[in-house]
């Protein structure tokens, strides 16, 4: 009986010896911190392209100005074309009011920034198309205010919500070299009263001037109303050279300064006709469609 025993304890007891024996030599056992493999160490960059959409305190900080101009050209730019790709904030309802390409523009209709009358817009740059400003004010009941100097069309009234102002958005107020009316955001709201007034939506195509003009907005407080903004952002147009690092820089900048003030990317587009061959090998393109929603925390709601 007692053979038999023995005979089921000693392969067992044996089993368990290896095992201790392949534990106890095992790296991850020893007390030499050496043997044990290292956690990745990533860069700025790999941490935009790695983070959850949740861990929005890590992923959207960019490096500093001063880290910024440490790094190399290829870097920043890099830094830059993956910033404006990325999404920061979930929107589960879109519209796109106006034409289905080039002239419309994508809306978050969640609560609360969903448009339904009463409510009020600013659309700056037409282009004589005004396919999107007719849908907000006609299907949403918006009071629409249309700005642009290029068209020569003077101030009127279209249709019965609609006005339309021959004035373009500038970072100054001048008459610049063209003729042209330009005065600032906040100029222009006060000169309609709505200084103090909720604006539920701002868009924004004026062919790279919104590098100067966004800046003077979030300095001047004057998006500190807004709930939606959406624009184009133009890094380089037509046959430029590739952007410097100095541009890049600014134009992060100015992201940067949006994502202080609350504003949140929920959608990014591609604008193709501004598509070019990076001197570094890759295509890209030197306009992107940004659509932002501000934190609700961070607007400035008015009865």
């Amino acid at each position: 009986m007692m053979a038999k025993r023995l005979h089921k304890v000693i392969p067992f007891l044996c089993g368990v010896l290896l095992t201790l024996i392949l534990v106890v030599s095992s790296p991850w056992f020893s007390c030499d911190p050496s043997g044990i493999p290292k956690a990745k160490v990533m860069n700025r960059l790999e941490v935009l392209q790695t983070q959850p959409l949740e861990s929005e305190a890590v992923q959207q900080v960019l490096p500093t100005e001063d880290a910024l101009m440490g790094m190399s050209r290829k870097d920043v730019s890099q830094i830059y074309h993956d910033y404006v790709a990325r999404i920061q904030t979930m929107c589960q309802r879109m519209i796109r009011p106006g034409r289905s390409g080039d002239g419309g523009w994508d809306v978050c209709m969640d609560p609360p920034y969903r448009l339904h009358a009463p409510c009020l817009v600013y659309s700056f740059g037409i282009n004589f198309d005004f396919s999107f400003d007719d849908d907000i004010a006609n299907k949403y009941g918006c009071g629409v205010h249309s700005y642009d100097p290029s068209m020569n069309v003077g101030d009127h009234l279209r249709g019965q919500r609609i006005h339309f102002h021959k004035t373009g958005l500038n970072a100054t107020e001048v008459i610049n070299n063209d003729g042209w009316r330009m005065r600032t955001l906040s100029s222009i709201l006060k000169e309609n009263n709505h200084s103090q007034e909720t604006i539920d939506l701002l868009k924004i195509d004026i062919e790279t001037s919104e590098l100067w003009a966004l800046p003077e907005m979030v300095k001047s407080g004057s998006l500190q109303h807004v709930k939606q903004l959406c624009f184009e952002m133009h890094i380089k147009r037509g046959f430029q050279d590739e952007p410097t690092k100095e541009k890049y820089i600014f134009g992060l900048s100015v992201f940067r300064h949006l994502y202080e003030y609350g504003f949140r990317i929920f959608k990014t587009h591609k604008n193709m006709y501004a598509k070019y061959i990076s001197i570094y090998g890759m295509e890209r393109t030197g306009c992107h469609e940004i659509y932002m929603i501000r934190k609700l925390e961070n607007i400035l709601l008015v009865e």
